[in-house]
């Protein structure tokens, strides 16, 4: 009996891993999005249009079959792009900044995997990696009734998904999920390092560094100057990864992405007005009401906050707001909102990570909560010292 306890938290990990790894190889979703990706891997050697334009759809012919190729194809942007170089040439900036997502694949292409499994596979290993960080930091802070929710979680939150999309959500997913361990864990030092390198996996994702690095910087005193550092490393590289690739920035890649798709988008940039925003705005909003995950989350984030704001004093208890869980939980928080209100389109790739670290951080607030009720019981703390106890560690 104590075997098959000690081997059921780990199996239920393991069983998600290998979701992730099924959905690699038997159901890669081939989206548009894989076009880009072949092409600005390709792009690190073959600098000559026409050669990058001809060799990036003859991967994407043999990649798919002729009716799922027509329908890649099918609009009459995305035809043109087919056909036109020049306009196939002004999509490769929203693709190209993200060097560490499209170096890998041009790294596995080099070793002899085809490009176009490449662009699929880099996010298996990462999610894969990512689960097993999941299984790392669950069996530290959480007893084992509450391990078994994180896979769970894990599953709603439809992290194996991440695996077969030909973007860089699977890896921006182990991006949050290794800055959180590294977190919790105190490996600051580290984690100082990692949060400006994982803007070249997606650069929005300075959403999540800097309110994380603001809080570094806030708390942890002994690394207050390394995480000032960290930020302004953060943003010159967040900066010149958009200068470098001459990416057009945030309105021509909302008005690309959620108004009209433009052949052209480069040399004739659209015009987002106020009005086209606050309309994508709220249809996006109105979208909100049926996705399960986001409701979840939704869910799990006010309970998050009730500790934190209003368990001020329970039991002769202090919950501390500053403690790692309760600051993780506003760090994904942060991301969630801000990610939304500049392009509000609440696909479940995006937000994985801060939705499944959000979740964990109440595990943790929940855990050491009834620690603290346990000990207050007895009138002394977990150390032995007082009634006063950090929710998180």
């Amino acid at each position: 009996m104590r075997l098959v306890e000690r081997l059921s938290a780990p199996l239920l990990f393991f069983l998600v891993g290998a979701f992730a790894l099924q959905q690699t190889v038997y159901r890669p979703y081939h989206n548009w999005d894989m076009i880009g990706y072949i092409a600005a891997a390709k792009s690190f050697e073959e600098r000559d249009l026409e050669s990058l334009h001809t060799f990036t759809y003859d991967q994407v012919r043999h990649l798919v079959s002729s009716e799922q190729y027509e329908h890649l194809v099918q609009s009459n942007c995305r035809h043109a792009i087919s056909t036109d170089a020049s306009a196939f040439k002004e999509q490769l900036p929203f693709y190209q900044i993200r060097p560490v997502y499209t170096g890998l694949i041009y790294l596995l292409y080099k070793t002899g995997v085809d490009i176009g499994f490449a662009t699929h596979m880099v996010s298996c290993v990462a999610v894969i990696i990512a689960v097993a960080f999941l299984y790392l930091l669950s069996v530290s802070f959480l007893p084992r009734p509450l391990t078994y929710a994180v896979p769970l979680f894990a599953l709603i939150f439809n992290v194996p998904d991440l695996a077969k999309f030909s973007t860089p959500d699977g890896l921006a997913f182990l991006a949050v999920i290794l800055s959180a361990y590294l977190y919790l864990k105190k490996r600051i030092a580290l984690l100082l390092f990692l949060l400006p390198v994982v803007l070249g996996i997606r650069t929005d994702l300075i959403l999540f560094t800097v309110p994380l690095l603001c809080f570094i910087f806030l708390f942890e005193r002994s690394s207050r100057w390394k995480a000032g550092l960290s930020l302004f490393l953060s943003v010159a590289i967040y900066v010149g990864i958009g200068a470098y690739w001459e990416n057009p920035g945030w309105s021509t890649i909302f008005y690309f992405t959620l108004v009209q798709q433009l052949t052209h988008p480069i040399s004739m940039p659209p015009t987002l007005t106020t009005q086209k925003y606050f309309y994508v705005l709220f249809s996006g909003i109105k979208s909100l009401s049926v996705n399960k995950s986001l409701i979840l989350y939704v869910l799990v984030a006010s309970y998050s906050l009730y500790l934190i704001k209003n368990h001020a004093k329970t039991t002769s208890l202090v919950i501390k707001s500053k403690s790692s869980s309760a600051m993780l939980t506003v760090v994904c928080l942060v991301f969630i909102v801000s990610h939304f209100l500049l392009f509000p389109l609440a696909l479940d790739r995006f937000f994985s990570g801060p939705y499944l670290i959000g979740a964990f951080s109440l595990l943790v607030m929940i855990t050491d909560f009834l620690k603290a009720s346990d000990s207050a019981q007895q009138g002394v703390t977990p150390d032995g010292n007082s009634a006063v106890f950090h929710i998180g560690r």
